[in-house]
């Protein structure tokens, strides 16, 4: 039994020296397994993707498409990134799953290509429940061009869900998106990259700083976050102490490519106190 499932679709990332595999489910379960949680996956992928190769150690769970999701990523100076889909796997279903395997202690949806339509929480019996916006916003233009859409059915898609984790660059107005989809959800995490995010509950906005870090590869910070979110709030439920501990998670894996630099646990805590001390003293700057 995990006690992190990812659901989502594990990806093929284009880059320069060639395919990575990527996902936000990859990034979630890798990053709970590095912070000491058990994790598993569940997901479609093509008869290319060998999770006992490249999962090694983490079940996966696989509805067989006839092909993986592909990505090709551009990012800009500002951070904003630009894709390109050019292969799609099948919706992600809950078929290969074994009925003992639907009440772990924290559950991840990920989405990336709307492959999560009208899939839900509430099938499961999860501690705590984390969507990533990203996955439901997205339009598949000509090309393959991705671009972002209206969410239609929110209050459908986070049915059961305790936090959402929501980038600036998701929707328009996010901010103010943000405030809406409280209606959905308790718990909003707005994050801004290396400038922190802003934690909405209905009680209230909390500012959370982040420690900023050399910047080589911006993908996978959200699932990082969204996936150290859980794993901290399901051990605190502390809502604060979880979004603090998960940006400083986040800021590792944007330190190379991929996930070649996920934080385990000590270093995790060792930016923690970091920021703490740094913001303390007065030398933390936006």
């Amino acid at each position: 039994m995990p006690r992190l499932l990812a659901v989502g679709h594990v990806t093929r990332d284009a880059r320069p020296g060639g395919d990575v595999l990527g996902g936000s489910v990859t990034y979630g379960a890798l990053a709970a397994r590095r912070l000491g949680w058990d994790a598993a996956i569940l997901t479609s992928a093509g008869p290319d993707f060998e999770p006992e190769r490249e999962l090694a150690g983490i079940p996966v769970f696989v509805r067989r498409s006839s092909a993986t999701t592909r990505f090709v990523n551009e990012y800009d100076g500002d951070g904003r990134r630009r894709q390109v889909l050019t292969a799609r796997a099948d919706d992600v279903d809950t078929d290969a799953l074994p009925a003992g395997w639907r009440d772990p202690d924290a559950l991840m949806l990920g989405p990336v290509a709307g492959e999560l339509d009208g899939f839900g929480a509430t099938g499961f019996e999860a501690g705590c429940v984390g969507a990533i916006a990203q996955g439901y916003v997205r339009e598949i233009g000509p090309a393959g061009r991705v671009s972002l859409r209206p969410w239609e059915k929110p209050g459908r898609d986070l049915l059961g869900v305790h936090v959402l984790v929501l980038s600036e660059h998701d929707l328009p107005e996010a901010e103010q998106r943000a405030l809406d989809l409280l209606t959905d959800v308790p718990m909003v995490a707005l994050t801004r990259g290396w400038r922190g995010l802003t934690l909405l509950t209905r009680q209230g906005a909390h500012e959370v700083p982040t420690l900023p870090r050399p910047e080589v590869d911006p993908t996978g910070a959200g699932d990082v976050f969204a996936a150290a979110f859980l794993v901290r709030y399901h051990e605190t439920r502390d809502p604060l102490e979880a979004a603090a501990f998960a940006a400083c998670a986040a800021s590792c894996v944007v330190e190379g490519v991929g996930v070649s630099t996920l934080g385990d646990r000590p270093e995790v805590v060792r930016r923690l106190a970091l920021l703490q001390r740094l913001i303390e003293e007065g030398e933390w700057e936006e």
